[in-house]
């Protein structure tokens, strides 16, 4: 071949594998890489966690019935007797009582409350364990829909650069080439095989256990479009005040427990006035010659132990409020940390995307200076590999930044629902 003609037969090496380097990050308004909504609600109701929640849900409901109609019952007692009296005879008697406890004023009001107080713990609690299904599932979903990504861009680079080894060894045999470079890009070759065998072995694994949480066939999303064009809309800002914290349902659930401990502390403190018990009897003597019939009242007794009872739920009430603010102080950690995260996975994707932009640059130019003669192959190849890395790294990164906003908006959009009626 003729000296003039070496650049063309560069330029044909390389031609296929910079094809692959000239596709830039998708940038379309497209579909956010987000799993259906469908599936997921599906997936999210029939979550261990979400039944058990919804369970206990019901567990509460019934508890809140057996409160408002209280823990006593009516009573009916009877006793029989014969009674035997020297020279006028036996005589058959019997009585019988009818009695029940009474809850004295303010008690009963009390105990609705507890009642009702379970259900918004409860509904609180099922609408935490609908979140930590949702942030488990969108877990694997974005380690799944990223193992496919690289996984799918290492086949492609794989194809391409098959292709590119292929028309080197078809030169190298022309004697454009010497055996050298023939072997440099066939160790290239072998290395990028390994790595995209590994990449599918992951995506397959991650795939697998996806499944075992969400029912998808595959987890593959294409034209998804880039954080940055739309991540202003897809989540609410931590710093809008206390609001997201009071409305965590972690948050709600603490102060549930907070207020049923306090109308404990005053529920224990009337029982210093126990319920009495209140009757009527009814009764036949001598054999029905005396009918007898009254009322009848018990109290029971025991002040002190009534009286360490109060200060046991005060101390109660007491531990709940600081347990409490606790748990405020945690909230309002994580809502911090959740937006701290999407800003920075946010700011990473652009700095990386910039990056991708320039060693894409580069393994253009670096095209040129080899087709020059300025450039040998092995600097090429060098130039080209630190190219797809960063494609690469730009990817996981956009992907990360996805994964950052669903999980604010998996924080922002938990809205407690009103409890059902404890009637």
């Amino acid at each position: 071949m003729k000296e003039a003609d070496r650049p063309v037969a560069r330029q044909g090496i390389w031609l296929l594998v910079l094809m692959a380097m000239s596709v830039a990050p998708a940038v379309g308004y497209a579909a956010p890489p987000l799993p259906p909504a469908d599936r997921l609600s599906s997936a999210i109701a029939a979550a261990p966690e979400t039944r058990a929640a919804q369970a206990r849900l019901q567990q509460a409901q019934s508890e809140a019935r057996l409160l408002h109609l209280g823990p006593y019952e009516w009573t009916l007692s009877g006793a029989g007797a014969r009674r035997n009296i020297d020279g006028e005879g036996r005589y058959h008697e019997w009585e019988t009582a009818l009695e029940r406890p009474v809850r004295l004023p303010g008690k009963a009001a009390l105990d609705r409350e507890l009642g009702r107080l379970a259900i918004v713990r409860a509904n609180a609690e099922l609408q935490l364990a609908q979140r930590s299904a949702r942030l488990e599932i969108l877990a694997a979903w974005f380690t799944c829909v990223q193992a496919a990504e690289r996984a799918a861009l290492l086949d492609q680079d794989l194809a391409f650069l098959q292709r590119a080894f292929d028309t080197i060894a078809t030169r190298r045999r022309g004697g454009d080439l010497a055996e050298y470079d023939e072997a440099l890009a066939g160790a290239e070759l072998a290395a990028l095989r390994a790595t995209a065998t590994a990449a599918r072995m992951t995506a397959i694994d991650a795939s697998r256990l996806l499944a075992t949480r969400l029912e998808v066939s595959n987890c593959e999303v294409p034209n998804w479009d880039a954080p940055v064009r739309v991540s202003g809309g897809h989540y609410v800002d931590a710093h809008l005040g206390e609001q997201n914290v009071t409305a965590d349902p972690t948050v709600q659930a603490s102060a549930g427990v907070v207020e049923t401990a306090s109308i404990t502390a005053e529920r224990v403190r009337r029982e210093r006035w126990p319920d009495p018990t209140l009757g009527v009897t009814y009764g036949r003597e001598r054999g029905g010659e005396e009918q007898l019939g009254g009322l009848s009242i018990s109290i029971p007794l025991g002040f002190r132990r009534r009286t360490a009872e109060v200060a046991k739920a005060e101390a109660a009430a007491a531990v709940a409020l600081a347990d409490h603010d606790m748990v405020r102080a945690d909230v309002r950690r994580q809502w911090l940390q959740v937006e701290a995260e999407r800003r920075r996975t946010l700011e990473v994707w652009l700095a990386l995307a910039a990056a991708e932009s320039q060693q894409r640059r580069a393994a253009e130019l670096s095209r040129r200076a080899f087709e020059l003669g300025e450039l040998s192959l092995s600097e090429s190849l060098l130039v080209t590999r630190m190219a797809l890395q960063a494609r690469l790294a730009e990817r996981e990164a956009a992907l990360a930044a996805w994964h950052a906003v669903a999980v604010g908006e998996a924080y922002a959009s938990t809205a407690l629902a009103q409890p059902p009626d404890a009637d």
